[in-house]
């Protein structure tokens, strides 16, 4: 079983940035390594088929991904889970037009669990299962995540005093990083969820889900749906 964390982009920027990929093992070894966005069809956008042929899953994997995965509730501005964690990025009720601050990268995130959903074989937590040790897809908001981990201040997360205190958070947590390498704040990003995928199936008392339900409305859009987050105390991949 392999414990996968994904750091979104925006999909819709000039030149998208690749997707961040940690691997994480039930040892706590991490590996990473990066996913490309498709190039949308000129017709029909990012068709299903296309982010699925992009972003490849094994059946047994646990996937955490941080970007959202549902619109809001009907007339709501944000989703629950976004307003109770601060997240910045703030997901309205409708698909949002690419060109605004966090629109490209809503819609993507959106469309991608839509996607990855819709292939069958990774259960949603509410929709698919109520249990977190069942369910095989998530969403996290790392930003909150590390707020809860540290009582300390971590410092600018792109700057290298605070990637150095990060690693060493997620390192206290039983997490081995390749040699000579400090990650960049992306790639912490993902391996933070994809710790939080491994505490579903090694602790799930020590990991919270926030927010409203998933729920599927008349047209098939997933919405609301909880965040994964962790206010733990340390837990270690043995």
């Amino acid at each position: 079983m392999r414990f996968l964390g994904w750091d979104l982009t925006d999909p819709y920027a000039r030149v998208p940035r690749p997707v961040d990929v940690a691997e994480m093992d039930a040892r706590g070894q991490v590996r990473f390594s990066e996913l490309r966005w498709p190039v949308p069809s000129k017709a029909l956008g990012f068709t299903p088929e296309l982010l699925r042929a992009a972003f490849p899953l094994d059946p047994e994997d646990v996937l955490v991904i941080d970007g959202p995965q549902a619109l809001a509730r009907p007339g709501a501005s944000v989703r629950e889970a976004e307003r109770c964690l601060r997240a910045p990025g703030r997901t309205p009720d409708v698909l949002p037009e690419p060109g605004r601050p966090f629109a490209g990268f809503v819609r993507g995130g959106v469309l991608l669990f839509a996607a990855l959903h819709a292939r069958g074989g990774h259960p949603l937590l509410d929709v698919d299962t109520d249990s977190l040790e069942e369910a095989r897809l998530f969403e996290a908001f790392p930003g909150a995540t590390w707020r809860a981990l540290s009582v300390e201040k971590l410092g600018k997360k792109t700057s290298h005093a605070g990637r150095t205190r990060r690693q060493a958070v997620l390192e206290a947590r039983g997490l081995r990083f390749p040699p000579s390498l400090l990650p960049t704040h992306d790639q912490l990003d993902a391996a933070l969820c994809a710790w939080l995928g491994w505490l579903t199936r090694k602790a799930p008392a020590r990991v919270t889900a926030v927010g409203a339900p998933l729920t599927v409305d008349d047209q098939g859009w997933l919405r609301e749906g909880r965040i994964l987050s962790s206010r733990a105390p340390t837990s270690s991949p043995q």
